[in-house]
């Protein structure tokens, strides 16, 4: 699994790049942001994949009424 970043990290980071831009090591550390990113938009889109799923099955199940 590539290397991921906390928000923690992050926000320290960009912290730290903001006040010292010439000593800062963020520039290197912007392939663990893309990664988190990227397994964040992932989680979400199986999530969305999922309600959408359920949302279509709903729409395709016959409805019986119960009349006797």
């Amino acid at each position: 699994m590539p290397d991921q970043i906390t928000v923690s990290e992050f926000v320290t980071e960009t912290n730290e790049d903001y006040k010292s831009p010439t000593a800062s090591i963020f520039t290197t550390r912007m392939s663990h942001c893309r990664n988190t990113v990227a397994a964040l938009e992932e989680v979400g889109d199986h999530a969305v994949q999922l309600k959408h799923k359920k949302q279509v099955a709903v729409l395709f199940t016959p409805i019986y009424s119960a009349t006797a």
